[in-house]
């Protein structure tokens, strides 16, 4: 048993489970205003369009940055004197 090598967990690595390869507020946001403009006022074809291009943009963002809307959300809730 000399070869097991037991490598410790790093959370700079450990990604987080994404609903439509989204943050899970992200895509809720996404699909409940989707489905309000279709259900709602029966704009079918808008609620279309809403979902794929918040989905296009919201997988363009967490391509290349998984931490991206956490980042910006922080970005808006941290007051600005605390971020030097």
């Amino acid at each position: 048993m000399a070869d097991l090598i037991v490598i410790p967990e790093n959370r700079a690595l450990a990604r987080r489970p994404h609903l439509l390869g989204l943050p899970s507020g992200y895509a809720a946001l996404l699909i409940m205003a989707s489905l309000f403009l279709a259900l709602s006022w029966d704009h079918y074809g808008a609620a279309v369009f809403v979902f794929a291009a918040g989905w296009t943009i919201g997988k363009a963002v967490t391509l290349h940055d998984p931490f991206g809307w956490e980042l910006l959300w922080r970005g808006f809730t941290i007051p600005g004197r605390l971020r030097l």
